[in-house]
């Protein structure tokens, strides 16, 4: 396989949610963006309340949604990096599901460890983006991120470390608000087990190791 079809349409998807979004606004969020449990009163229109709440279906929507410009940017910047090399190694089919579990281990823990860090909904494909890098990183340990001078450059092994320290110190001490930290978290550490499973290194075995 020499293209990461699922890779391109990924960036295809994103980038027209996004461009949906700078004509919809709040209306895509309102459904589509990740909620914590409970009503949340957003405003009214018509003379009706407009209400957010949680629905299963946003543990994957919310990863097509993007707060900026900056933010969709970084996020498509991810995938393009890690994205081929996984896509290639893992196979087409396993990617695109080893994608979207990552989306959603990162919206659950989300939902149960970042209520109270000052997020209101969650969007975007941060959680996924870092269990790529988790992947990629156990996969490739000594390899180097090359967006860098070759001197510069961090084997993505110390780069998986040091992000994943700084969502942990971020998440724990309740810094920089507006940051879905433990999304980060929950999609490196389902993406970790996720490999590690494919990898036959649980007590739980694959039928098939579709990663080496």
């Amino acid at each position: 396989m020499n293209q990461p079809l699922v890779v391109v349409w990924l960036v295809i998807v994103n980038s027209v949610m996004f461009t949906a979004q700078l004509f919809l606004g709040d209306r895509m969020l309102v459904h589509l963006a990740l909620w914590p449990p409970g009503e949340h009163l957003l405003g009214s229109a018509g003379g009706r309340d407009i209400v957010a709440g949680f629905q299963p279906l946003q543990l994957l929507s919310y990863g097509f949604l993007h707060a900026d410009f900056v933010h969709i940017a970084l996020n498509l910047l991810g995938l393009m990096v890690f994205g081929p090399l996984l896509e290639r190694c893992m196979g087409s089919g396993p990617f695109l599901f080893y994608y979207l579990f990552c989306l959603v281990s990162a919206g659950v823990c989300q939902l149960l460890f970042g209520l109270g860090d000052g997020v209101g909904a969650t969007l975007g494909a941060s959680g996924a983006i870092y269990g790529l890098l988790v992947a990629a990183a156990l996969l490739y340990p000594q390899r180097r991120l090359r967006l860098f001078p070759l001197s510069l450059a961090p084997q993505l092994r110390t780069l998986a470390i040091v992000l994943g320290g700084i969502s942990v110190l971020h998440g724990v001490l309740g810094s920089q608000a507006g940051v879905a930290h433990f999304a980060h978290l929950g999609g490196m550490v389902g993406g970790w087990l996720l490999v590690q499973y494919w990898r036959g290194r649980l007590p739980l075995r694959p039928r098939r190791w579709l990663v080496p």
